[in-house]
């Protein structure tokens, strides 16, 4: 329709007006509706490094990422197949979900892509988006952190340095994580069975192993270095908050890419 290519609805579309500022942070470029504006995301983005967000039109979540090729990056939200393979990130579900029409897309920020991993963080640590599973900004393929870098990801300088979440903080990550709630009867329930009770880490490690099949992996964090043992693919799941049908498909891969560019597994 010809209103469609109209100077009062272009200037809408990209506006960059007060109520798209962010705790401060106003983005370089928005887009209102990503789903007709798919042609021009692409050309504007072309060959151009940074970090973007999609914000959701009516719950207010938002999902912060990056990429070093930005086109092909917002691409991948317009590919049905790309977006149920990895199902596991909340944001692909979203979009599945409801469409990319019924988010705004916002260009944070182009950059070089040096920067790339160290901006991400900061508007991570800055807007605590809540459709990020992690907390952390993951390496593009191909990518290695630089130690100032790595520093500033795993030192005092990261603001959840030194911090453990509270049970209630779990849950409700849980919540979102699976998208079911639960009740406040049904919490109170959880809460007065476990009164009490108190495990030892040996008891805990041999109820997860005496599971029938379980799988005895490892994990290694190539951000940090950092390698572990777990007694079985349950236990991973819920010490690094992720997918244990994601952890048990990267077992099974013959590739064994980093899982989201962070995590090898390996079964022991």
């Amino acid at each position: 329709m010809f209103i469609n290519n109209s100077p009062k609805f272009l200037l809408k579309s990209f506006s960059t007006e007060a109520n798209d500022t962010f705790m401060g942070i106003v983005p370089v470029k928005t887009y209102h509706d990503p789903d007709k504006q798919k042609k021009d995301i692409l050309l504007d983005v072309k060959n151009k490094t940074g970090v973007y967000m999609w914000k959701h039109k009516v719950n207010g979540k938002y999902y912060v990422g990056s990429a070093k090729d930005l086109r092909n990056r917002l691409l991948h939200y317009y590919n049905i197949n790309h977006l149920t393979k990895r199902n596991s990130m909340l944001i692909n579900r979203a979009i599945l979900k409801d469409g990319a029409g019924a988010f705004n897309l916002h260009i944070l920020e182009y950059c070089s892509p040096e920067n790339l991993i160290q901006r991400e963080q900061y508007y991570i640590d800055t807007l605590n988006p809540m459709y990020n599973i992690l907390r952390v900004a993951a390496s593009s393929k191909g990518y290695k952190h630089t130690d100032e870098t790595l520093y500033k990801i795993k030192g005092d300088q990261n603001h959840f340095h030194g911090k453990t979440h509270t049970e209630e903080n779990r849950t409700k990550m849980k919540e979102i994580k699976t998208g079911t709630k639960l009740s406040l009867d049904t919490k109170a329930k959880i809460s007065q069975t476990m009164t009490g009770k108190v495990f030892s880490a040996e008891h805990k490690v041999n109820l997860s192993a005496s599971k029938v099949n379980s799988i005895k992996l490892s994990v290694l964090n190539i951000a940090t270095g950092v390698e572990t043992n777990y007694s079985s693919v349950g236990e991973a799941e819920r010490s690094l908050s992720l997918p244990k049908d994601a952890i048990r498909a990267n077992l099974r891969s013959k590739t064994q890419k980093p899982y989201r560019g962070i995590y090898i597994f390996k079964q022991i």
